[in-house]
């Protein structure tokens, strides 16, 4: 048990908060009648233009738990340059404007009716009842906005998944060919053109599923190879490595997971921290940080300010931006919504995932709703909802807004998009183990993707994952690599909504950049012409290749029209 004298205990919080003026001073059925459409959903467009201007969003400090130490990150997180709750308590305002038609303030049980986000199935005898009472039953802005926080969850919350380290581990064996645990000098000159066997499209790139194992099938068996397995998605959980500094048991996990002597408390050491972090929170100046210390911990130090935009309001907002970094930027390319940064022992990419999450539900509840029309008769009946264990009871009834005893695709529909309004206000943070990052140094420009000019140096990128400097690369030699993603949340008709990062790491498609004819000869899409894809004569695509490296970029490509345009309007 931790004893603290409170002369002591006031003595280091004041301490703390000089130091903290000192050092931090300077941070939205298809109904029949389309008069009745815009009573039932409100397009959060509208409301983001009627909350308040916040530049820099939600403000969240978390504590990265890496192996190797805590890291404390600051995060701005916007949606169209808004804050998340700001959007959230706009959308409220414009559902009771829209709602309120009596325009007394609050919402009678037939105006909530009009909502299939407010929308309750109503028992007959239920109705009589209150009905009797002779109380007319209101609903307040307060319990409107109960409702809204209760579907849209969060307004951020954190998942992980693990199981994406699997396929760094797949590509390392397929690199190591003798199966002798480390990438030989051979086997590094030999990537290139294994990396190019898996190129099953032959695009000349080779994407991060092309370099996944095939299927083993099994020769004897006579069906082999003829069903279509169906891949298990993972499972994403409540990330226990980024954890929110407003937690309660925030000194405890820290103290769990760092104390390697198990004294309760913390050295320098253990928390892998420079002086000047390790002094700001070591108040009582022993060199150890006790659980009382550790709990001031959201004020130490900033390791990385990141501001996060979901959906900037124009193409010259980045959607990630680094603020601030005690790191190393170390991405090769440089792309509005992503940075890559090499901390000490290991290296953490960002990322937005750019979805619509709308449109998202929208069409995964359609295709369910078309597995479940049986019939094929272009609307469902009770009967053929009943096997589905998300039609809980009352939700056919809530969905049929129209009361015929059948959900049309229009409803079905509407009801997705109103209740995908609340999450979609929310951001989910995912982060993904991508293992020893070895796809990931060779993707230098994080499009999932290897193209001809990263697979040509590839054999100079893997030899600089060697950290001991003998011979040879091994599987657990480089740093860990961490993905880490910025997606709004989207609803689920059919399936958890929770589970969020349910997919492998987003690899963001690649800016289109250089001229229009560069761009329609770059048939691959990887950013570089190779003589294959040039339509003109090869005396000209030596010309165009100023470096003489075998390829066209964009800059050599845009200098030669420019050149050319010059030529033109000159005297």
């Amino acid at each position: 048990m931790i004893q603290f004298r409170l002369s002591e205990r006031e003595s280091n919080t004041n301490q703390l908060h000089e130091k903290t003026s000192l050092i931090m001073g300077g941070k939205r059925l298809f109904l029949i009648f389309a008069i009745a459409c815009s009573l039932l959903w409100v397009p959060l467009a509208r409301c983001a233009e009627q909350a308040p201007s916040q530049t820099k969003g939600e403000v969240r400090d978390v504590i990265l738990m890496l192996e190797p130490g805590p890291l404390h990150l600051r995060l701005h997180i916007a949606l169209g340059g808004q804050s998340l709750p700001a959007i959230r308590e706009a959308y409220v305002d414009r559902l009771m404007q829209t709602l309120d038609q009596d325009e007394d303030g609050k919402l009678s049980q037939e105006e909530m009716m009009r909502s299939p986000l407010l929308r309750t199935p109503q028992r007959p005898l239920a109705a009589s009842f209150l009905k009797s009472l002779g109380t007319a039953q209101t609903f307040t802005r307060s319990d409107i906005m109960r409702t809204v926080e209760r579907v849209g969850g969060e307004t951020i919350a954190y998942r992980e998944d693990t199981t994406s380290v699997n396929n760094d581990q797949e590509l390392f064996n397929f690199l190591d060919q003798d199966s002798s645990g480390q990438l030989d000098r051979m086997e590094l000159v030999a990537a290139a053109r294994r990396v190019l066997e898996k190129d099953l499209d032959r695009d000349e790139v080779v994407s991060f599923e092309e370099l996944l194992p095939e299927p083993v099938v099994d020769p004897s068996d006579p069906i082999a190879g003829l069903t279509v397995e169906t891949p298990r998605r993972p499972s994403a959980g409540i990330s226990t490595m980024i954890r929110d500094t407003r937690e309660t048991r925030l000194s405890q996990r820290l103290l769990r997971q760092y104390d390697a002597n198990r004294d309760r408390k913390l050295s320098q050491t253990e928390l892998a921290w420079d002086d000047v972090s390790f002094r700001f929170m070591d108040t009582s100046g022993d060199g150890l940080l006790d659980e009382v210390e550790l709990g001031f911990i959201h004020q130490s130090p900033v390791d990385l300010e990141l501001a996060i935009d979901l959906e900037p309001v124009d193409d010259t907002i980045p959607a990630v931006q680094v603020i601030h970094a005690n790191g190393k930027r170390i991405e090769r390319t440089m792309r509005p919504d992503f940075a890559k940064i090499q901390f000490e022992g290991a290296i953490v990419s960002f990322t937005r995932r750019k979805i619509d999450p709308i449109a998202t539900a929208v069409e995964n509840a359609m295709i369910e709703f078309n597995n479940m029309d049986i019939d094929v008769n272009g609307y469902l009946e009770k009967e053929e909802t009943e096997q589905r264990v998300r039609f809980a009871r009352g939700l056919f009834e809530t969905i049929d807004f129209d009361g015929d005893g059948r959900i049309s695709g229009e409803e079905m529909e509407q009801y997705v998009r109103v209740r995908s309004e609340p999450l979609a206000t929310s951001c989910r943070v995912n982060i993904f183990d991508t293992g020893h990052g070895f796809f990931m140094a060779l993707d230098s420009s994080g499009d999932g993707r290897i193209g001809f000019r990263e697979r040509r140096d590839s054999a100079k990128t893997l030899a600089m994952l060697d950290r001991d400097g003998q011979s040879g690369v091994s599987m657990e030699e480089p740093v860990r690599h961490f993905h880490i993603e910025f997606v709004r949340g989207a609803y689920r008709l059919f399936g958890a909504n929770d589970e969020s990062a349910d997919e492998t790491p987003a690899f963001q498609q690649r800016s289109e950049s250089g001229p229009t004819w560069f761009r329609r000869m770059d048939r691959n899409g990887d950013g570089d012409l190779v003589w294959g894809e040039f339509l003109g004569p090869r005396d000209v695509f030596h010309q165009l290749d100023a470096d003489h490296d075998g390829l066209i970029d964009p800059v050599e490509a845009t200098a030669a029209e420019n050149s050319q345009k010059n030529e033109t309007s000159g005297p």
